[in-house]
């Protein structure tokens, strides 16, 4: 192995242990090394982990995390508004449509780690993530409830 090859392992290794160093600066040496050694495989990796993953692609395990399926409930009262009762739901409780989707208690992660550490700069707090057809079943969930009570609640998935 050339000595410039162990060095670039050894920045490697260092940029992995360093907990003040981001992840995307890591995995942009990792990129580059797969390109060095001419490994497509760990190249690949390396770019979707930085840049994410398509909605096509296959997810490693890793990126489905547990999630609990909460509703926020915007209740419409008589001379009162009550707004973001949050409460948590089964998927049981989700339109028939939902649940042969296969929405549940987990939630893909999708962005890449450029795009992720971004976030948590921005907010500073944990990053929210909602199953994929959220919004279109809050939407269909309002649109239920409006049928049996009108202007009672509307409905946010999270």
């Amino acid at each position: 192995m050339k000595t410039s090859d162990v060095r670039g392992l050894e920045q490697l290794e260092r940029a992995v242990l360093d907990d003040t160093a981001s992840l995307a600066s890591a995995l942009r040496q990792r990129l580059m090394l797969a390109g060095y050694a001419h490994h497509e495989e760990l190249r690949a990796w390396a770019l979707k982990e930085l840049e994410g993953y398509a909605p096509g692609d296959e997810l490693p395990s890793y990126r489905k995390v547990p999630a609990a399926l909460e509703v926020v409930v915007d209740l419409y009262l008589p001379g009162q508004i009550i707004r973001g009762n949050t409460r948590r739901i089964s998927p049981h409780h989700l339109p028939q449509q939902a649940r042969e989707r296969g929405i549940g208690e987990s939630a893909p992660i999708r962005p890449g780690v450029r795009e992720l550490e971004a976030m948590v700069a921005r907010d500073g707090t944990a990053v929210a993530v909602s199953p994929p057809g959220s919004t279109e079943y809050a939407l269909l969930m309002t649109q239920k409830q409006h049928e049996l009570v009108p202007h009672q609640a509307t409905f946010a998935l999270s």
